[in-house]
């Protein structure tokens, strides 16, 4: 189809790539903005692909022009939308909305590639859209699902149903037909049009009657101790502010411990003293060090650094409750004096662990996060090069340190409790509770984990909010897949707790003094009672073959657009060359 041959705004499109490449982007990104937290208008994740599909189709012999301008205008949105890691790396902000853009104007290009050599591919946008999003979520940088398509449906239960059993990627390819069937239709492929609507009808009627999760087995009551330490605070925490910090925590556990739960859960990275697990804290109790402290009436006190493992140990031996706390794990620890009389915890390995404490000993049980934050815990790919990351953390992230290592299992844990029960938790750590191969690898496909725990830091976004919904609805996901309840547990960010069909059962915390409602900064606590499950969805046993299919068909479709494109050209070079020789003379 020429683009003379297309209606008026398909014939525009053609003839102005840049400025519907721009206004296409941009129509795209202020329909996510909108659909997205806070704003949370939902149906418009229906509409957003639509401004990118039909330029994908009407611009055909001019698509890298058009994807390109795709990419600049689609930008603000990815910008706004990590506009918080600006705070966290200067540096990182940037190549990271760039190379989302490109990702976003790279479908374009290839839907565009497709749709001009394979006529009869209109419907083909939808699985190119998911198949970038599952490169984006899966593959590139170790992945970073974020942003989806289908993220602002979570509490739409009839919507949502397929994340059960094929993962959260085709429920955004499902996303797309609405799209799709518009472009079908416009384009005079009514045939397709009404495949693609029947298709939709389909998904949200077989979301009335199927129930892919599993049902409860029982419950669990969680004490979730909300803490409000701002990250700026968290990367240089000095002894004096731990100690103050340690006296709010101690409050905030006592009024949980109060209402008898069967197990606190405490954020990542909350254990103040420098160690907790067993072998650790021997070594440094060892080593008698202390700290310095100025008492509010001026007089210089003494502590062993151990105070605040020591304390928060004995507690829990007097709640006689389990207690779960992120904090720093290492292996073989040696404490020694550097050149200035300061002394350096050094370790073979130091991970971001979760820490369950029982029967008022020093814990022996861990779990070690196994997947970093990018640009919080370690650069992709820069960090392979050490004397590169030292420069440019000093350029863009100074006084952060990369030092953390990614832990080699991924198990979930097992908690005794106080009536002699035993709960397994998969106890996935801030950001891999937005990576669905993380939480389905904790959870195990056997039915091991009956609860998901999540500890975060969620300092990182500082004052922007939609950072931190939209964080917990990403985790809220896991549940929707995995058919696994989940408890959040956040430092300055929102707590809450989703049932195994990923419905909302509780949200923020309470200020013990105050009874005050507190969602996102701010301290308090919570106790939640969730259900527990044996079961799995059949998601947890086949993974993200939605994804993994979407990225197939991508493949398949370019590679079947290069190879009809390359034998048109031989055809047409053909067709030339015996014209030539057919007006040869003598011919």
């Amino acid at each position: 189809m020429r683009a003379g041959d297309v209606e008026a705004p398909g014939r525009w499109i053609a003839q102005h790539p840049r400025r519907s490449g721009l206004l296409a982007g941009l129509a795209c990104g202020l329909l996510m903005v909108l659909a997205y937290p806070p704003v949370w208008l939902w149906g418009l994740v229906f509409v957003a692909p639509l401004p990118l599909s039909l330029v994908s189709w009407h611009a055909r012999e001019r698509a890298l022009t058009c994807a390109f301008w795709c990419a600049i205008g689609v930008s603000p949105w990815w910008l706004l939308a990590h506009i918080w890691v600006a705070r966290v790396s200067a540096f990182g902000v940037v190549p990271l909305v760039i190379v989302l853009s490109a990702l976003t104007g790279l479908a374009v290009w290839c839907a565009a590639g497709v749709h001009r050599r394979l006529g009869w591919s209109v419907w083909a946008w939808g699985l190119i859209w998911v198949g970038f999003e599952f490169l984006r979520g899966q593959i590139i940088a170790g992945g970073y699902a974020w942003y989806f398509l289908a993220h602002p449906l979570a509490g739409q239960g009839f919507l949502v149903w397929p994340a059960a059993l094929v993962g959260t990627y085709a429920v955004s390819l499902l996303v797309t037909l609405p799209a799709v069937t518009v472009v079908c239709w416009s384009v005079g492929r009514r045939r397709a049009a009404m495949v693609t609507a029947a298709v939709c009808v389909a998904w949200a009627g077989a979301g009335l009657v199927i129930d892919p999760w599993p049902d409860a087995t029982g419950s669990l009551r969680v004490g979730v101790v909300q803490t409000n330490v701002p990250q700026d605070v968290k990367i240089d925490w000095t002894m004096g502010q731990r100690f103050e910090d340690w006296q709010a925590m101690k409050a905030l556990i006592a009024a949980a411990g109060a209402q008898h739960p069967d197990v606190i859960a405490l954020p990542e990275a909350m254990s103040p003293g420098w160690t907790l697990d067993a072998v650790s804290l021997a070594h440094e109790r060892r080593k008698m060090l202390e700290f310095e402290r100025r008492a509010p009436d001026g007089v210089m006190e003494r502590y062993p650094v151990t105070l605040f493992a020591d304390e928060l140990i004995l507690m829990q031996g007097a709640l006689r409750t389990p207690i779960m706390i992120g904090g720093p794990g290492f292996e073989g620890l040696h404490i020694e004096p550097d050149e200035q009389r300061r002394f350096r915890y050094n370790a073979d390995k130091r991970y971001n662990s979760v820490f369950v404490i029982e029967d008022g000993k020093a814990p022996t049980k861990r779990y070690d996060k196994v997947a970093l934050t990018p640009f919080g815990e370690y650069m992709p790919y820069i960090s392979q090069w050490g004397w590169l990351e030292e420069r440019l953390l000093g350029i863009g992230a100074a006084g952060m340190q990369f030092d953390l290592d990614a832990g080699t299992s991924a198990q979930a844990l097992e908690v005794r409790l106080v009536d002699g029960r035993t709960i397994t938790v998969a106890a996935p750590v801030c950001f891999e509770a937005t990576m669905p191969w993380v939480c389905r690898r904790l959870v195990g496909g056997a039915g091991e984990a009956q609860v998901m725990i999540n500890l975060t830091n969620d300092g990182w976004f500082g004052w922007w909010m939609p950072g931190r919904e939209h964080h917990m609805l990403t985790a809220r996901w896991r549940c929707l897949e995995l058919g696994v309840p989940m408890v959040r547990v956040a430092n300055t960010g929102i707590s809450g707790a989703f049932d195994q069909r990923g419905r909302e059962i509780s949200r923020g915390v309470a200020d013990p003094a105050t009874g005050r409602a507190v969602l996102g900064r701010g301290s308090g606590t919570a106790v939640i009672e969730i259900p527990t499950v044996s079961g799995r969805t059949i998601y947890t046993r086949v993974g993200d073959v939605g994804g993994w299919g979407c990225l197939a068909a991508t493949g398949g479709l370019v590679v079947a657009a290069v190879a009809r494109g390359r034998s048109k050209r031989r055809k047409d070079e053909d067709g030339e060359r015996d014209g030539s020789l057919a007006g040869a003379p003598g011919s």
